[in-house]
């Protein structure tokens, strides 16, 4: 099941990436990322009050985890740069990839609290595949 789902983030992701990219031709990066991160606060805020989740919790969280906050607007800006330039499938690929190389690193370190799995050898092999790939993009 939860393989199905990642899947289907996979699709929204590129189908995302796709239209914010549109929205940045337009209207530019910043102001591009700006309306996607609004309009998606708007969102979680009325799914929050319908689901009364508590606000309050929020002065328990310690700061570093709302680093992710900022990740994510860089993120978005940073496609927002790289898809007119090189292309919506370059960009997914290339991001894909480096997303591959950090987590790889968290997962051998056990970083941020996940269980150590060591980098086998047998992943320079897929890694080296997908960098060819990339090459041909």
């Amino acid at each position: 099941m939860y393989t199905n789902l990642a899947f289907v983030n996979g699709i929204i992701l590129a189908i995302m990436i796709f239209l914010n990219g549109i929205l940045a031709n337009i209207i530019g990066p910043y102001m591009s990322t700006l309306v996607f991160h609004l309009l998606g606060l708007i969102l979680i805020i009325i799914i929050s009050i319908i689901k009364k989740n508590k606000f309050s919790n929020l002065k328990k969280i310690p700061l570093l985890l709302f680093i992710p906050g900022i990740l994510s607007v860089i993120t978005i800006f940073l496609n927002n740069i790289c898809i007119p330039k090189i292309g919506l499938t370059l960009t997914i690929g290339i991001t894909l990839f480096g997303q591959i190389i950090m987590s790889s690193f968290v997962e051998h370190f056990g970083l941020f609290g996940m269980p150590i799995n060591k980098f086998k050898k047998e992943k320079l092999l897929e890694l080296s595949i997908i960098s060819i790939g990339m090459i041909f993009m």
